[in-house]
């Protein structure tokens, strides 16, 4: 899988209980942070529930999250907003009540780490592997990493080519390697110009795997998940990368919340 300003919370996860018309209902939902472009901690949430008989009440600590409704039969509710009451390292409390039961769940909003290989001053050159590793983050129970490598290279026969790759994987440790016969094709004869990016982001909740139970706990089951993930490296390739960073945080982003949203909706 591929793999997130600081931004706090997106919430995700599924609830499913009856919702007295023979459906299943659901709630889905990510708690996330991550940095702005001027160092600024953003907090937000997403949250999207189905097949309720009524619109809950939906909290995340002391956050009363006034969700948007599409009435209907049942009725559908959405949030996709700011978090107030929440800081890196600390509890994060989900709680729904609705006229069903009550649910909840808790988990840990992973606290603050940095990538330490790559750094800013790093190039990787052709026939090297490029080795990714940082600091653990306190509560984060995995991780989702992103690389992006892009160049343009002269290949053995006298072509201009370019080359672009992104990789997104889940990791359960602090370091991972992406071999050079992924980065560099065979063709490869002298690299003109490139850059690369490397994301990590912290996770605190089910692990995005066969068989992974939710963690929802009450009259609802479902997943629910909290997120950090610090500035992201940017690197050169054949030498150090001159131009603007190319930023790809807002499509990273997208990509975990529905890589998220997909598996919460298959295992519920």
């Amino acid at each position: 899988m591929k793999k997130l300003l600081l931004f706090v919370p997106m919430i995700l996860f599924i609830i499913g209980c009856g919702s007295g018309n023979g459906e299943q209902a659901s709630l889905m939902g990510l708690v996330s942070a991550y940095y702005s472009y001027v160092d600024t901690l953003v907090k937000e949430g997403y949250v999207q529930g189905y097949g309720f008989k009524s619109i809950p009440l939906v909290t995340i600590n002391n956050d009363t999250l006034p969700v948007d409704v599409s009435f209907g039969n049942p009725p559908s509710f959405y949030y996709h907003g700011p978090i107030t009451d929440l800081n890196l390292g600390s509890e994060c409390n989900l709680k729904v009540d609705y006229d069903e039961g009550k649910s909840e769940a808790t988990n840990t909003l992973p606290g603050n780490f940095s990538i330490t290989s790559p750094d800013e001053s790093f190039v990787l050159h052709k026939g090297n592997d490029l080795n990714i590793a940082w600091v653990s983050s306190s509560g984060a129970d995995w991780y989702m990493s992103d690389v992006w490598v892009d160049y343009d290279y002269i290949d053995t026969a006298g072509n201009y080519k370019w080359f672009s790759f992104d990789l997104d994987t889940i990791v359960h440790g602090t370091s991972y390697t992406v071999s050079a016969n992924r980065l560099f094709p065979a063709d490869v004869d002298i690299i003109y110009y490139g850059y690369g990016s490397v994301d990590v982001e912290a996770v605190s909740g089910p692990k995005i795997e066969p068989g992974t139970e939710g963690n929802i706990e009450g009259d609802a089951v479902g997943f629910f998940w909290c997120t950090f993930k610090p500035e992201y490296v940017y690197f050169g390739v054949g030498e150090l990368a001159a131009k603007p960073k190319e930023d790809h945080q807002s499509e990273i982003r997208k990509k975990h919340l529905e890589t998220m949203r997909k598996f919460a909706e298959e295992n519920q």
